[in-house]
């Protein structure tokens, strides 16, 4: 029997998929910044090209300069992370009660992080190479931006790159119900990397469509939103690390909104503790010689919460099945669920008492069947002695499927879910015993100064406890996302309008030229900034929910809340945050206004 559960392989999952997101928003982001380099160069290498440059050698100008950046960006974050790490270590050593050994890096690991960091900064500046120096050298000295390619062709190609990734992580987050390993993290990581593909694809035609609809707006309104459409190939890589940015925040928001739904209950409620040995570990069950050494310093402790009452929970075990002697403690009667060539353990099967059904709403007298659970499914039990005889070499048979199983409302996470009625473990000559675990129960909320006293006594004693997990973790983690999100995107977007209104110098000094007023050079600002937001902001949302949906498409009421506020704040929020930024800082006249700029 094994755990379905594999922490380790979820953990490196969960590392290689926002490592690579990272990544692809690091290539975004380069990557609209080489096109405004390469587009800004496109004269001095039309010079280049008229005095005999081949391709190549255009091409290699760019290149270089994406690998010398990769280079220093890559560097100078491995200084400020290990830097950062220095300073860290010692504070989370005493909050994870771990030692922690300052420099016992994983330096392979971060010498391929800098490697990968200058290898996408690199690939990031190749394509906008290649586009400049295809070029016709008149084109290229006349400074016109490149044609753009016709958007019915980046949308398809969009979309297949998101059908490609939502049917990724269908299968993938089917095949993760049984367990996480390497079949469905790869499926899953697919589905990422195709899905920000199909964004950037899709941002292109999204920005032409954005300048279609400003047709009836104000003028000022009119032209951002033209220069937007006129320079797709950056605008569309800025838009794609937008979407991105808010897309991750979105994710974030509705998962952590998913996970409060699943965990309404909690673990336990305020006025309830679980006392645990820490020398035993589910689904084993102790000697009752460890039980009775441990059962003073429970009562010790319980003396110590006012009006509180114990219940120990027992569990069924068959005497007549074998155990292993190298095993840290007795195998109990256990739920579980075929898996792979094995079978995952769901958990131990408690003997049902008045105390116990009263947690989950019923009565003893009551039960018609002889197992209840919270859990459903294919259940079978584990741990009953095999009554007939198995040759050497031989398959053991199959364990039983429970088929009279009566179904108990979920409740408190933490608290047991499986029964086995008096009768049918009478019926089955089975036996009662302790499992070193006591549910502690007050008649009132427990306070932080008695939480403590407790800790005390069951850390002197070899017990654990376990208490009311608050989920203000959850809230924290929308609020640092959203907060986060906004700051980069607005950071990805300042960027992103300085570049293309930069381009634009020469249409604003002929508006100033012809008398435009100041507020008309902040609208075109704003315009330009609270346009990309708000398309970054819609293409975003729509692309996380896709991507949501496709991995819970099989368990959908996963997703049913729905995080309206954070999400109103993400969509609505960032574009109007971009357009009054963009009101503020702009509206300078522009310098010389008759004279054209060196480059």
């Amino acid at each position: 029997s094994e755990r379905a559960t594999n922490e380790n392989v979820i953990a490196a999952v969960t590392v290689l998929v926002v490592a690579t997101v990272v990544l692809l928003l690091a290539a975004l982001v380069a990557s609209a910044s080489f096109v405004a380099l390469a587009q800004r160069r496109a004269r001095q290498l039309g010079m280049l090209a008229a005095v005999g440059a081949t391709e190549k050698q255009l091409r290699s100008v760019t290149v270089v300069n994406g690998g010398v950046v990769g280079l220093a960006a890559g560097v100078l974050g491995c200084v400020v992370g290990i830097a950062g790490w220095a300073l860290a270590a010692s504070p989370l050593e005493s909050a994870v009660d771990f030692r922690i050994d300052t420099f016992d890096l994983p330096w392979m690991l971060i010498a391929a992080g800098l490697t990968l960091t200058v290898f996408t900064a690199t690939a990031a500046a190749w394509w906008p190479a290649r586009t400049v120096a295809r070029m016709s050298t008149v084109r290229a000295l006349s400074g016109r931006p490149p044609e753009p390619r016709p958007a019915h062709r980046s949308v398809t190609l969009a979309a297949l790159a998101a059908g490609i990734g939502l049917a990724s992580l269908a299968i993938g987050g089917d095949r993760a119900q049984d367990g996480m390993d390497i079949l469905p993290s790869l499926l899953i990581l697919a589905g990422t990397v195709s899905l920000v593909l199909g964004l950037l694809l899709a941002s292109p035609a999204a920005i032409r469509v954005l300048a279609r609809l400003g047709g009836r707006l104000p003028v000022a309104v009119r032209l951002a939103w033209s220069d937007l459409s006129r320079y797709r190939a950056r605008s569309g890589s800025a838009l794609a690390a937008i979407s991105l940015v808010l897309g991750i925040a979105a994710t974030v928001v509705i998962t952590t909104a998913a996970t409060e739904r699943a965990t309404a209950f909690g673990n336990l409620a305020e006025s309830q503790l679980l006392i645990r040995s820490d020398d035993v570990r589910e689904p084993f069950v102790p000697d009752q010689a460890d039980v009775d050494r441990l059962q003073p310093q429970v009562d010790r402790l319980v003396a110590t919460l006012r009006s509180a009452t114990v219940v120990p929970l027992t569990a069924a075990l068959d005497p007549r099945s074998e155990q292993d002697p190298k095993l840290q403690g007795r195998f109990p009667i256990t739920f579980a669920r075929p898996y792979d060539d094995g079978w995952s353990d769901v958990g131990r099967v408690y003997v049902a008492t008045p105390a116990t059904l009263a947690l989950h709403g019923r009565q003893l007298d009551d039960l018609r069947t002889g197992f209840l659970s919270t859990e459903t499914g294919d259940l079978h039990l584990l741990g009953v002695a095999v009554t007939v005889d198995v040759p050497p070499g031989g398959e053991r048979p199959e364990p039983e499927r429970v088929t009279d199983l009566e179904a108990l409302p979920m409740t408190y996470t933490s608290l047991p879910g499986s029964f086995v009625t008096p009768q049918e473990l009478r019926a089955r000559n089975w036996v009662e015993v302790p499992t070193a675990t006591w549910l502690i129960q007050s008649d009132h909320p427990l306070t932080s100064e008695q939480l403590a006293q407790a800790q005390a006594i069951a850390v002197e004693a070899g017990l654990t406890i376990e208490s009311r997990d608050s989920q203000q973790d959850l809230a924290l983690a929308r609020t640092i996302a959203i907060a986060g999100g906004m700051l980069v995107a607005l950071g990805v977007l300042a960027m992103t309008v300085g570049l293309v209104r930069s381009e634009s110098g020469r249409d604003l000094r002929l508006l100033t030229a012809t008398g435009a007023r100041r507020r008309t050079r902040r609208a075109i600002t704003a315009a330009t900034a609270g346009g990309l937001a708000l398309l970054a902001a819609i293409l975003g949302t729509a692309t996380a929910y896709l991507g949501l949906i496709a991995g819970f498409w099989h368990n959908l009421e996963t997703l049913e809340r729905i995080p309206v506020l954070e999400l109103v704040i993400i969509v609505l929020g960032v574009p109007l945050a971009a357009t009054v930024a963009g009101w503020l800082v702009s509206g300078r006249e522009p310098a010389n206004l008759a004279r054209q700029p060196m480059e």
